[in-house]
């Protein structure tokens, strides 16, 4: 009998603690949505959603219908009631490697990554756009400081609460060995914006779903990032919610190669040999450019 994922780790940071999933209850047919941070995680929640839900506009925020559960700077056992409380197909965020998530053959799992670089500046944005003090440490003024402890730094664990490199890469590695089974799925996030069509359709199919083609149009329509920061641009109170200053920046711009014009050549070549290091070259193309593996 082959390897089945277990969750042997338990992550616990300013980000992450993922102690819930020992007492949390999955149900058949659930969903668990897990990222690095900053990889398209709320992208892929929304589409599920709508999926789930089949249309393309919500009656709550998807924070709300989607959860973070293993949440470190919130209250798990709330969340977690939250979700027991849900009597649709539900769908888990998290950002915890697969070795940290209660595994069951009967539930799916989605992963979703991003160029590691563009996942670093991004991050900074976010971290920026913070109200709580949450990895200001990580991301100081100088911008080629804080790279170079992204690529240079070793997260010892492997949880995302350093935001290295290091800790992309492992997340990355805890569901590749696994994407053989039928209910594991890794996406990437530039094969999202070059077709998203046809990655909201093989979501579609892995989930089971046989929308309408016009059920299918308002999907996508309403999956493209434009729409989806206009929506978070109306939802918005004024002065930020208690965590973000700007809600409708969190979605920031939606575009790759966020790098340029921040970093020098030498940095950049750091990061290559970096990563060269950390995985075999078929693995970094896909990890940075996706199924295309390319720029």
């Amino acid at each position: 009998m082959s390897e089945l994922p277990s969750r042997t780790k338990t992550y616990i940071g300013p980000m992450t603690n993922s102690s819930v999933w020992s007492q949390f209850e999955l149900r058949p047919d659930d969903v668990v949505v897990s990222t690095p941070p900053k990889s398209g995680t709320t992208w892929m929640q929304s589409i599920i959603a709508m999926l789930i839900f089949g249309k393309s506009k919500m009656d709550c925020a998807i924070g709300e219908i989607s959860p973070w559960l293993d949440c470190g700077f919130r209250d798990n056992d709330a969340i977690a009631v939250s979700l027991d409380a849900q009597t649709h197909r539900r769908c888990i965020k998290s950002h915890t490697p697969l070795d940290g998530i209660t595994y069951r053959h009967d539930c799916t799992y989605m992963a979703v990554y991003r160029h590691p670089m563009d996942v670093h500046f991004s991050m900074r944005k976010h971290v920026e756009n913070l109200k709580i003090d949450l990895l200001k440490d990580r991301f100081p003024e100088s911008i080629s400081d804080a790279f170079q402890m992204f690529v240079e730094d070793e997260t010892p664990d492997g949880g995302n609460d350093d935001m290295t490199l290091d800790s992309i890469v492992y997340h990355y590695l805890s569901f590749r060995k696994f994407d053989h089974l039928p209910n594991v799925h890794l996406f990437h996030y530039t094969d999202m914006t070059r077709d998203l069509r046809a990655q909201i359709s093989r979501a579609a199919s892995i989930l089971n779903y046989d929308h309408p083609s016009d059920v299918m149009n308002d999907i996508v329509d309403g999956a493209g990032f434009a729409t989806m920061r206009s929506k978070a641009e109306q939802a918005a109170k004024p002065g930020g919610s208690a965590t973000f200053k700007d809600e409708a920046a969190f979605f920031d711009s939606g575009t790759s190669r966020k790098w340029e014009g921040h970093l020098s050549q030498t940095g950049v070549d750091k990061y290559k040999a970096r990563i060269a290091d950390l995985l075999p070259r078929e693995d970094v193309i896909w990890l940075e450019y996706g199924e295309s593996g390319a720029a």
